[in-house]
C-alpha cells in the first residue's frame, strides 16, 4: 500500500468516526457516601447543599417552579425546604435529596455529586433542620459520617487512603514473589539472575502500582482501565532489556523473552483480577 492510499483510508476512516454522533458520558462516575450516626427514629430527610450553582446535570432549583410530582406529603414538604432554604454562605440545594431515612442510615449521591458541599437534614415531623459545615470531598468514591446528635451536624471523612496502600504492598509483594517463582521454573537460578528479577521487579511494580493506586484513588476506574496496559507494556520493555542486558552473557535471549512475556502476563492477570475483586467490596 503506498502513502496516498494509507493517507486516504486514514483521512475517511477519520470523517466516519467524527460523523457518528458519540457519547461521552460513558464509565464510572465519582460518588459520595454519608452516614448518619445517631439519628432519631423518625422521619428525616438529607440532601447536599453544593457551593457552584450548577455541577454536571444537577443545577439551583428555582423556588418558584417546583417539581413535586409523585412525591408525598413528608418529602414535599422537605423538599420544599431545602429549595426555599437560604444559606448564609450561599449554598445551593441541586435537587438531589434522600428518601424517607429512620435511625442510623446512609445515602449515596452516585451521579455527578457536588466537589464541595454542606450535610443538610431536615425532620418534617417537627421541624428539625441541622447542617454541617463545608467539606470537599477528595477521592473519587468519598465516605463521610455525620453525627446527628449535635445541633451542628459533625462530619468527618472516613479516609480509603490507607486500605488503597494496603492493596497496593499486597499487589507489589505478590508480583515479586510470583515472577520469582516463575523465572525459578524457567531456569534463572544463578545468584545474578535471581538478584536480578528481585530489583527489577521491586522498582517496577512499585512505580507501575503506585501509579495504578493514585489513579483508582483520584481518578477512578475508568483511568485505571485505560492507564493498567500501558503501564503494564512499559513495565514488560523495561524488564526485558534489562533482563538481556543482564543475562546477556549466559546467551538466553529467546528464554529470556519468554519469561518476561509470560511473568509479566500471569501478574497482569492476578493485578486485574484482584483489583476488580477489590472495586466489588
Amino acid at each position: 500500500m503506498n502513502k496516498k492510499s494509507l493517507l486516504l483510508l486514514l483521512v475517511i476512516g477519520f470523517l466516519l468516526l467524527s460523523s457518528r454522533p458519540l457519547n461521552a458520558d460513558v464509565g464510572p462516575k465519582p460518588s459520595v457516601t454519608i452516614t448518619v450516626e445517631n439519628a432519631p427514629d423518625k422521619s428525616y430527610y438529607l440532601a447536599l447543599l453544593s457551593k457552584e450553582e450548577r455541577y454536571g446535570p444537577w443545577m439551583k432549583i428555582d423556588p418558584d417552579n417546583l417539581d413535586l410530582s409523585g412525591k408525598d406529603e413528608k418529602e414535599i414538604e422537605a423538599y420544599t425546604f431545602f429549595a426555599t432554604y437560604k444559606d448564609e454562605d450561599g449554598y445551593n440545594f441541586l435537587g438531589n435529596m434522600s428518601g424517607d431515612m429512620q435511625g442510623n442510615n446512609e445515602y449515596k449521591w452516585t451521579y455527578y455529586p457536588p466537589e464541595e458541599f454542606k450535610v443538610a437534614i431536615y425532620c418534617p415531623d417537627d421541624g428539625t433542620f441541622r447542617l454541617s459545615k463545608s467539606i470537599e470531598r477528595e477521592a473519587f468514591n468519598s465516605y463521610f459520617t455525620v453525627d446527628y446528635s449535635a445541633d451542628d451536624l459533625n462530619i468527618a471523612e472516613d479516609s480509603q487512603f490507607l486500605l488503597q496502600f494496603l492493596y497496593f504492598l499486597l499487589r507489589v509483594v505478590l508480583t515479586v514473589i510470583i515472577e520469582f517463582i516463575i523465572g525459578h521454573i524457567m531456569g534463572f537460578r544463578s545468584k545474578l539472575e535471581r538478584r536480578t528479577i528481585i530489583i527489577v521487579n521491586i522498582i517496577t511494580q512499585v512505580i507501575l502500582n503506585a501509579m495504578l493506586m493514585f489513579f483508582d484513588y483520584y481518578a477512578g476506574g475508568l483511568l485505571w482501565m485505560f492507564m493498567f496496559p500501558i503501564g503494564e507494556a512499559a513495565v514488560f520493555l523495561i524488564e526485558l532489556v534489562i533482563y538481556l542486558i543482564a543475562f546477556r552473557r549466559r546467551k538466553k535471549k529467546l528464554k529470556t523473552f519468554f519469561y518476561t512475556l509470560i511473568a509479566n502476563a500471569v501478574t497482569a492477570g492476578i493485578t486485574v483480577l484482584a483489583t476488580v475483586m477489590q472495586w466489588s467490596l
